[in-house]
């Protein structure tokens, strides 16, 4: 019995013992960050680079389309856009991926300045962070003509 428990803890000694040999020494192995400051393999949380998790939805209407950016009067957005809604004001860029919809037309540039518009933009969490602007890609566009 005194033989099977020294054989016992004899092997939990080697086990303990070639794990922390095998572990690589200080400054060697992998990186805990890459040189932009994120885990390696995953994207980063902000900035460039970053995998958009969070929908920011504004509400409002459009005071001007030029190029490739939407600017728009914001009066109301979900929690993500608070920022934009208490500025009052949003410029978003609209992408060759926009799906953007007025009654049945399908291109930014059927879009018309006072039209009301619901956007829907996809940005980084940490982007968002302290009621930051980032500039915002629009995903989805939904426009209707000004009442008359």
């Amino acid at each position: 019995m005194k033989m099977r428990a020294f054989v016992v803890v004899l092997l939990v000694a080697a086990m303990a013992v070639s794990s922390a040999v095998a572990a690589p020494p200080p400054g060697k192995g992998k990186p805990a960050t890459t040189p932009s400051g994120h885990a390696p393999g995953k994207p980063p949380t902000t900035g460039p680079g970053c995998k958009p998790q969070i929908t920011v939805v504004l509400k409002g209407t459009i005071t001007g389309v030029s190029g490739g950016t939407l600017v728009m009067t914001v009066t109301q957005a979900n929690r993500w856009g608070r920022a934009y809604a208490t500025a009052g004001t949003g410029s978003l860029t609209v992408s060759t991926d926009t799906k953007v919809r007025r009654n049945g037309l399908k291109t930014p540039a059927d879009l018309a300045a006072g039209d009301w518009v619901l956007v829907q933009a996809r940005a980084c969490k940490a982007d968002l962070a302290n009621s930051a602007m980032p500039t915002l890609v629009a995903v989805r566009v939904v426009a209707h003509p000004a009442k008359t």
